[in-house]
Order: structure tokens, then C-alpha cells, then sequence
């Protein structure tokens, strides 16, 4: 009887240690066992918190995955709501693998570093491979001019070309979460035979079954491996779905360990590079008016040839800079936030209410999960100040029917940062995928010697009327 082996993991979220963990129980179950054994993952290798991945936009990550075996993986949201999808190419060209996203397109046609589907030929079982990627952040998809097509039919689609290949199993990785892996299951009873999951960081231990389709999930963060037995014989049957913990114990492999030195030799003498220099410290809070933040603001305007500039502390900075030359790598410490610059037409009612909203001490003090824990922070000013309890703006006070231009990061300015209302529709120009800490290399280019800015909140704001 043919019996294939796929490991599996999903949501590692840049944990290198566990990759490294993750290599050796896949090694192992390679050599103790006669029957092929795929490893694949489901998304979000990648993470923005992680130090590699961020300073490398995840390629690093990829590369470990590579090293660690992996044969295809589904496109996250990891890369693509923060960088747009150019790093995809440089990703799958560094981990030496597929990134699967039927449903990641650009007029019509999947993105460049990705594809819709595959087939692998695993020690003579041909293994036909689908990836979906997930659609919840449709705005930042339309910025890019990029389509997230219902991925249904698409799934239907390629499963039947992959068939017409001669696979012989065809298995998806969705990014799409349970409750929408449930929902396609049902309707693609006997079309595919397995969905591995992602996205909603779901343990099922021992799988779910749904219709004639079984649905894996191994959790997060790379703290269990996967494993499912299909028998091939007479089509296909699921035999034995697990989920193992993997032991913190467990003796990291070497060739990742080696692949995570020789990833930091390369990075050590780009991030050594002087990009400015600060006359005086840039330090930074979350809860009172910092000269670091407000630097951060102070760019965004530039950059955006705008009015006024609002930022937050989460999207600006987690640390200070302080005075003296500034390198490379501590700008990219202190500015790991993968926010882009964004520009708006605002009305003076609606640029005071956003700067209301931004100096609330509720909602700044709030640290959403999308932020990874950080706090919100209070709003920080360029091109306005607060003085007298009034909003100025070139020292007149905000006119509320005048429109101003306003310039932030997407976070200010996308509705899924909350201190924009969707009804405003406001009509946002976003700076392509360059983010704020390229903008800010790209600002001590034109500016090498920068002076702490000086204060810009004097006193409160209060809430208008109304």
C-alpha cells in the first residue's frame, strides 16, 4: 500500500528557534519511515515583531523554512497588508519554494512570487498543492491594485487541472481561517481530500471532519508539528491525523543554526552603515509628547507634501534614538513599524476630531493585537500645534470647513486603525509600499544633520461640542 506522510505547520510567526526545533523532528520522521514525507506550511512564517524578519522583510524566515525542508507554503498576510507582494519573489527564490495564492491577483493573473498551485513529485507520489490567501484587509488589497477573488471556484479549478496532471492527491493550504476552511470543506466534498489550515491559530488535535473532507490545523507559532498518513491505494484516505507538541528541549538543527549565522554575517555590515546624524537625543514615549514621534511626523508631512502630519507612537517608533551618528541598524531597532506613509484631504472638523480621538488617554493606552501588544500612544503633530486649547494650523485656528491636506501613516488614515470613521470615505493616497523606516533613510538623505523638533502640545484639547 502507498502511504504518504505530510507534516505540517501554520502561523510560526518568525519563532526562528522553533524552526530550528521544527527541522530536526522533520529530519527525523524523514529517516524513520519508508514512506515519502512532504512538509509543508500554511502562512505566516513571517512576522513583523521578529528581528530578522523584519530587517529582511521575512526573506531571512523563508530561508530558514528552507532549511528546515519545507516543500510549499501558502501566502499569509504576513508580507503582503504590510510590504505589498514584491517581496514574495525574493522570498520563494530564498526559501527554494512555491508560495501558494490562487486568489492573490493583479489583473487577472497571479502575483509575481507566487502561484496558484503545484505539483510535487514526492519520492513518485505526485502531490498537487492549492493556496488561498485571506481577503480581510480588501482596502490595503485595492491600494495595490491588487484582486482577492472568491476562491471557491479557483480551488475547483485548479484541483481538476492538477487531476488532469496525474496527481494523485490534491491538498489545500488555506490562509483563510477555521471557520472559512469549514465553509469551503462543505463544498468541496470529494474534490479535495485535505485542507491545512491557518490564519485563526487553531489546535485540532486530532483533525475535523467535514462531509468527505478532513481539516488540519497545528496552532501557532511553532509550537506543535502536524502530521497526517494518506493511503493512496484505491484513491485517497486519510489513516491517521496527529498533532505533536514540539518539545522546547528538543535539539535545534544545525543547518539552521548555521543558515540564522551566516544570515546575520550578511546583514551585519549593511546595518553598521551611517544613514544621518542627530544633534540632540530623539526620545520617545507612549504617553506624553516625545521629539522622536514628532520627528516621525515631521517626515510623513515632508514626504507627502502636506499640511499637517499626525502620527502614533505604535506606528512611529518602540524606542529612542539617541544623539550622535546614527547607524543603519538602530534606526531599523527603534523603527521596525511596517507602516506606509498616506496622504488625505481632510476638512478642519475631521482633522480635529481624528486629533481628539488621538489624544484620548483611553484610546491611547489601548495595545490591539494587531500592534502586537504595543500601546496606541498619543497622537504627535507636524504643521500644527495645540496652544490656548485650540487646534492651529500655520498658527491660525483649524477652520472646520476648510479642507487641509493631512499626511500619516496608513494606520491614521486606513478605518482599520480607528480614528477614522468609515462613513468619512475618505479618498487616501498611500506611498506605495515604501515603509516608514525607508522614509525616514530616504528624509536623512535630503536632511543628514536633524535638531530635535521642538514641542507642539501646549495644554489640552478639549472635546468640541457636538
Amino acid at each position: 500500500m502507498r502511504r504518504l506522510v505530510v507534516l505540517h505547520t501554520n502561523d510560526i510567526h518568525g519563532r526562528t528557534d522553533a524552526i530550528a526545533r521544527i527541522a530536526t523532528l522533520v529530519e527525523r520522521a524523514s529517516t524513520s519511515t519508508e514512506d515519502p514525507v512532504l512538509y509543508v506550511d500554511a502562512g505566516d512564517v513571517e512576522d513583523r515583531t521578529d528581528r530578522l524578519s523584519n530587517l529582511t522583510k521575512g526573506i531571512a524566515i523563508h530561508r530558514l523554512l528552507g532549511v528546515a525542508g519545507c516543500r510549499a507554503a501558502a501566502v499569509g498576510n504576513g508580507t503582503v497588508i504590510y510590504y505589498g507582494p514584491g517581496p514574495l519573489v525574493e522570498q520563494s527564490a530564498a526559501g527554494g519554494y512555491p508560495q501558494l495564492a490562487a486568489n492573490l491577483q493583479r489583473a487577472g493573473c497571479v502575483v509575481a512570487g507566487a502561484e496558484a498551485s503545484v505539483l510535487l513529485d514526492v519520492d513518485g507520489i505526485d502531490v498537487g498543492l492549492i493556496g488561498l490567501t485571506p481577503a480581510d484587509w480588501r482596502d490595503i488589497y485595492a491600494s495595490m491594485d491588487l484582486d482577492v477573488p472568491e476562491g471557491l471556484p479557483l480551488v475547483r479549478e485548479n484541483a481538476a487541472a492538477l487531476r488532469r496532471r496525474g496527481a494523485d492527491v490534491v491538498i489545500l493550504l488555506s490562509h483563510l481561517g477555521i471557520e472559512r476552511d469549514r465553509e469551503l470543506a462543505a463544498e468541496l466534498d470529494n474534490e479535495i481530500s485535505l485542507v491545512i489550515g491557518a490564519h485563526s491559530h487553531t489546535l485540532l488535535p486530532r483533525g475535523e471532519r467535514v462531509g468527505g473532507v478532513t481539516i488540519v490545523q497545528a496552532g501557532s507559532f511553532g509550537e506543535h508539528l502536524g502530521r497526517v498518513e494518506l493511503d493512496l491505494e484505491d484513491g485517497v484516505r486519510i489513516a491517521h491525523v496527529a498533532v505533536d507538541p514540539v518539545p522546547c528541549d528538543t535539539e535545534p538543527h544545525p543547518a539552521v543554526l548555521a543558515e540564522i549565522a551566516s544570515i546575520e554575517a550578511e546583514l551585519e555590515a549593511w546595518l553598521a552603515e551611517p544613514v544621518g546624524r542627530l544633534n540632540g537625543d530623539l526620545d520617545f514615549s507612549d504617553d506624553r509628547e516625545c521629539a522622536g514621534v514628532a520627528f516621525v511626523a515631521d517626515v510623513l508631512r515632508e514626504r507627502m507634501d502636506a499640511e499637517v502630519g499626525v502620527v502614533v507612537p505604535a506606528t512611529a517608533l518602540v524606542s529612542a534614538l539617541p544623539a550622535g551618528v546614527l547607524t543603519r541598524g538602530a534606526l531599523y531597532e527603534a523603527c521596525p513599524s511596517p507602516g506606509v506613509s498616506s496622504v488625505a484631504d481632510l476638512t478642519g472638523a475631521q482633522l480635529r476630531e481624528i486629533v481628539e480621538r488621538g489624544l484620548g488617554p483611553e484610546l491611547a493606552a489601548e495595545a490591539p493585537r494587531s500592534l502586537r501588544g504595543a500601546r496606541r500612544g498619543l497622537m504627535h503633530l507636524s504643521g500644527a500645534e495645540i496652544r490656548d486649547g485650540q487646534l492651529l494650523v500655520g498658527g491660525r485656528a483649524v477652520a472646520p470647513d476648510r479642507v487641509y491636506r493631512v499626511a500619516a501613516t496608513d494606520w491614521e488614515l486606513g478605518t482599520y486603525g480607528g480614528y477614522v470613521p468609515e462613513e468619512w470615505s475618505l479618498d487616501v493616497t498611500w506611498d506605495g509600499t515604501t515603509i516608514i523606516r525607508e522614509a525616514i533613510e530616504d528624509h536623512l538623505r535630503r536632511h543628514p544633520v536633524v535638531d530635535p523638533p521642538a514641542a507642539r502640545i501646549h495644554g489640552r484639547l478639549p472635546v468640541a461640542p457636538g
